[in-house]
């Protein structure tokens, strides 16, 4: 990449620390809930929150899409005003549905926690979590505004402290109910959640309220004339967004709910199967998603990008962005997965005190570079528009985990679901790369990646070995201070030999 500034990257660099920082506080956050409800509590915490989530989505996942995507073609055309106009016709649409299925969830949670997730406890999470809907979603339109303006501090900030509120909150609550000699329950984790999005909002509104575009005027007007205009537009960006993730968001609803009851079978015990799946769920799962806040970050910035960049039908620009992004997601996936195999073990047994985190860590390792790569091929492929594709590719990859969960979960237990999360990535990440290729000429080697990337993990691990022979006291990994300095001398050990190995590799440095 250019040394130059440049608004993907600085938008990235922007975000990722951000992103990293959310998620240190995170797990924090998630070891304490642990250690008050216990891998049953996680579990059944688990068990609602696809429900949530596909209420959001629904809301406001596809005009999200379309008010960042619009947003960055208005702006790079020079018409700021209709930018605005756009998002604030946007945000009604999905303030309105957002109340609506918050109304639905809400009064629904009783048939909904009996009869289809087979738990009466999820009730009163439902009715928390239901009260979050249209707090999650304003902020959440208004992310995709300020990113579509390239500007990252304000998804940054809220970022930031929503996770910090929602700490704080908990700990709190947790405070009254020791006073008030009430046991700690799943119930928690969903207040905090309610009143981190309410903070949200309100700083969301707070900004937006004293934003003007660049000409210091109001669009209020130009949001009133364009109303029917912009209602379409948006329409016709969302509702296949909307529809696609409608749809995967109800088979991932429903593959929270059977999971555990498929684990009944083979542990023979629901609390067991609940007890397992919290741990996958919620504590192995979150760490291997911690270095996406990385890809995760760049992914949030390529969508306006491509869009802009496909707008102006600048095809160099979008095939150098493509090239740039898939060679830092897919040497990121290999070291990440290198990490959690060597140091993934001593990771579970530190943070969670259990030795199942670190089992399914070596197996969830192998998705590292797929899973990567899926989350940046789907934002370029819904800026060049490519959204039938993106859902095609999810729909196939959730087949595939659904496959594996009813004939694999019952005979192997929680390993068939892992088996099934690695096959699905692999699919995924290869169609999603299938597609790009058809769209856009580029430059991908994955063997001589695989082969750079390789070689300076293996080095570096080879350097660690030696130290750890001469300095015994590195191989105690099952505690803090040896841990961190092993780790922090093997990932800059990695760091070393990508810069040598990278200026001598002239063929691996693509421009933005």
């Amino acid at each position: 990449m250019k040394k130059n500034a440049h608004p993907l990257i600085k938008g990235t660099l922007l975000l990722t620390p951000a992103g990293l920082i959310s998620r240190i506080i995170g797990f924090y956050y998630k070891i304490f809930l642990v250690s008050l409800i216990g891998a049953e509590g996680i579990g059944i915490y688990q068990m609602v929150f696809p429900t949530y989530m596909l209420c959001v989505s629904l809301a406001s996942s596809g005009i999200q899409t379309a008010i960042s995507r619009f947003t960055a073609e208005k702006c790079s055309t020079g018409h700021p005003r209709e930018a605005r106009s756009l998002f604030l016709t946007g945000l009604s649409m999905a303030l309105t549905v957002s109340l609506l299925l918050s109304a639905l969830l809400f009064w629904g949670a009783k048939p909904l926690s009996a009869y289809l997730l087979g738990e009466p406890r999820c009730l009163s999470l439902l009715r928390l979590m239901a009260l979050s809907i249209p707090f999650e979603t304003l902020h959440t339109c208004a992310g995709g505004y300020f990113l579509g303006q390239r500007k990252t501090g304000f998804p940054a900030l809220s970022q930031l402290l929503e996770q910090a509120v929602r700490v704080l909150a908990t700990l709190l609550l947790y405070q009254i109910m020791l006073q008030e000699h009430i046991a700690p329950a799943p119930e928690l984790a969903a207040a905090g959640l309610l009143i981190a999005e309410m903070v949200a909002a309100l700083i969301t509104i707070t900004v937006l309220a004293f934003q003007k575009t660049p000409e210091g005027k109001d669009t209020v007007p130009a949001f009133r004339k364009n109303l029917e205009q912009n209602t379409r537009l948006i329409l016709k960006v969302a509702l296949p967004v909307t529809s696609n993730r409608l749809m995967l968001n109800v088979l991932q609803s429903v593959e929270a709910a059977m999971i555990p009851l498929l684990l009944q079978q083979y542990y023979g015990d629901f609390s067991t199967a609940l007890s397992v799946y919290g741990i996958f769920s919620g504590m192995a799962m979150p760490l291997i998603m911690f270095p996406s806040a990385i890809t995760g970050s760049f992914s949030m910035m390529l969508l306006p990008t491509i869009s802009e960049a496909h707008a102006q039908k600048n095809d160099k620009k979008i095939a150098a962005t493509i090239q740039s992004s898939l060679l830092l997601c897919f040497f990121l996936g290999i070291i990440c997965m290198t990490a959690f195999l060597l140091f993934g073990s001593s990771a579970g047994q530190l943070l969670y005190r259990n030795d199942q985190v670190g089992a399914y860590l070596a197996t969830l390792a192998w998705i590292c570079p797929f899973l990567y790569l899926s989350t940046t091929n789907s934002s370029i492929l819904h800026g060049l528009g490519k959204t039938m594709n993106v859902f095609f590719h999810s729909l196939t990859g959730l087949l595939i985990r659904l496959l594996f969960s009813v004939f694999f979960i019952p005979y192997f237990g929680i390993r068939g679901c892992l088996w099934g999360l690695l096959v699905s990535q692999l699919a995924t990440a290869f169609l999603s790369l299938y597609t790009l290729r058809r769209s856009v000429s580029f430059s991908f080697r994955p063997g001589s990646l695989i082969l750079l990337s390789g070689g300076c993990v293996l080095a570096a691990t080879g350097f660690l070995k030696l130290l750890q022979f001469i300095f015994p006291i590195l191989q105690k990994t099952n505690q803090w201070p040896p841990f961190l300095l092993a780790t922090g001398i093997w990932g800059f050990s990695v760091l070393l030999f990508c810069s040598w190995l990278g200026r001598k590799w002239n063929s691996h440095r693509f421009t933005i």
